[in-house]
């Protein structure tokens, strides 16, 4: 089993959804769910990751995470603004631990409230 069909097939049993239930709500067949779940396929296409995040009430960033991909609507913005590209190469040459990226994420929240 894949660690991203271990997830999906937790975070299903969590919000007490049946592998039917869950794949019909996500828009995909009760046989690839479960493929899915037990790692005989691999993570789904991005649009279906956010289906079954939704589904099952969950982050899709983690989702993402687990399936090695990346949300294409986090890509898109990324290329249309180029300087974020340039933030995040600052932020990985200079080897930003997880405490101090978490505090840069609250400094942008404190400007963005501060703009409204």
């Amino acid at each position: 089993m894949s660690k991203f069909g271990e997830t999906l097939r937790s975070l299903r049993v969590a919000q007490d959804l049946g592998l039917r239930e869950a794949a019909v709500k996500a828009g995909i067949s009760p046989a690839y769910l479960s493929r899915i779940e037990r790692g005989k396929e691999g993570p789904p296409s991005p649009e279906v990751i956010k289906h079954l995040a939704r589904v099952m009430a969950a982050d899709p960033d983690v989702l993402f995470r687990l399936s090695s991909s990346t949300d294409p609507e986090v890509v898109s913005y990324i290329n249309e603004q180029p300087i974020l590209m340039s933030l995040l190469r600052y932020i990985q040459d200079s080897g930003f631990s997880e405490a101090e990226i978490k505090k840069l994420l609250k400094s942008a929240e404190k400007i963005k409230k501060t703009s409204e």
